[in-house]
């Protein structure tokens, strides 16, 4: 039997043979780092450029006899560096010989994520700072694991760790170690930092504002996406003989997608930056809607759109 770690294993090494570069990140490296205790699924970040490095070598698995490679019948758009290199993410599942069906989501440009950064001790996983930064999703259940992060980050001596920080007491004792001329740069990338010297007794309120604004806006980008993508399904399954995910090789698999989404013009690049800008308006207003914030009290606590949305 191929177990999920033994499968991540053999994976990671034919990334390393295929001279691809990835981070294997989100749930994956939650199990890494102690804070998650198991998960199906996998995620990783790939350097755009060698998306078709990836593209081959799971053509490669597919064709060989220990892997079955499918794609999932979910948003997603294909393996191409064009789609992944802006904000899509490519579903597939990889089957092995015993039928355990192992899923795999790839990145180009990650969510959230600035840079990509490695684990120190682990060069194969993404970094705290980054995992941290992917989870910052619109679902609630994503959040104890960014602030778990952020303590771990913080006992690893990683001063950046301030920016994740869901804990009003432990933000308060953490900038004490930030030096004060390095302080201002963190209020420009996480303005309510500014309240732990001018009024700590409004920052548990102004952590909730601020992660009401990072799940309003990831569902506005989310929605960027997913929108688009239905339009050009719908438009698809009217062909006469439609059937996906189809029982072709992984390689016939990628051509029908392909030709599809050039076909019904699937959008390379769906979330522009107007897009970007009127997510940013809508999570503030919804924010200041529900917590009967003032405009001066958002601009003290939303981070800026280059944060949110890189």
């Amino acid at each position: 039997m191929v177990s999920p770690l033994k499968f991540l294993s053999d994976f990671r090494q034919r990334l390393h043979a295929a001279g691809i570069r990835f981070a294997l990140t989100s749930g994956q490296a939650c199990v890494h780092f102690g804070i998650q205790q198991t998960t199906k699924d996998s995620d990783w970040i790939i350097a755009p450029e060698d998306i078709g490095r990836l593209r081959d070598l799971l053509v490669q698995m597919d064709l060989s006899e220990d892997y079955k490679v499918v794609w999932r019948p979910i948003c997603g758009a294909p393996c191409q560096e064009v789609f992944l290199g802006n904000g899509w993410t490519s579903h597939l599942a990889v089957i092995d010989k015993d039928s355990n069906e192992h899923h795999l989501d790839f990145f180009g440009k990650a969510p959230r994520v600035n840079v990509v950064e490695h684990d120190p001790d682990e060069p194969d996983i993404a970094s705290r700072f980054v995992v941290a930064q992917m989870k910052k999703t619109d679902r609630e259940k994503d959040w104890p694991f960014v602030s778990a992060l952020a303590r771990q980050s913080k006992a690893s001596g990683d001063v950046r760790s301030i920016q994740h920080g869901q804990d009003a007491d432990w933000l308060i004792e953490a900038w004490t170690q930030i030096p004060e001329e390095d302080r201002s740069s963190f209020i420009d990338q996480r303005p309510l930092l500014q309240l732990i010297s001018s009024h700590p007794d409004r920052l548990r309120r102004a952590i909730m504002i601020e992660k009401h604004i990072w799940q309003t806006v990831n569902r506005s980008r989310y929605q960027a996406f997913q929108g688009p993508w239905k339009d050009f399904y719908r438009k698809w399954r009217r062909e006469p003989g439609f059937h996906w995910p189809s029982g072709d090789c992984f390689e016939h698999q990628c051509r029908i997608l392909e030709t599809a989404a050039e076909k019904y013009e699937l959008p390379v690049a769906p979330f522009s930056d107007l897009l970007r800008t009127a997510a940013l308006t809508s999570a503030r207003k919804d924010a200041a809607d529900i917590f009967a914030a003032t405009d001066e009290e958002i601009n003290q606590i939303a981070p800026p759109i280059e944060v949110l949305m890189p």
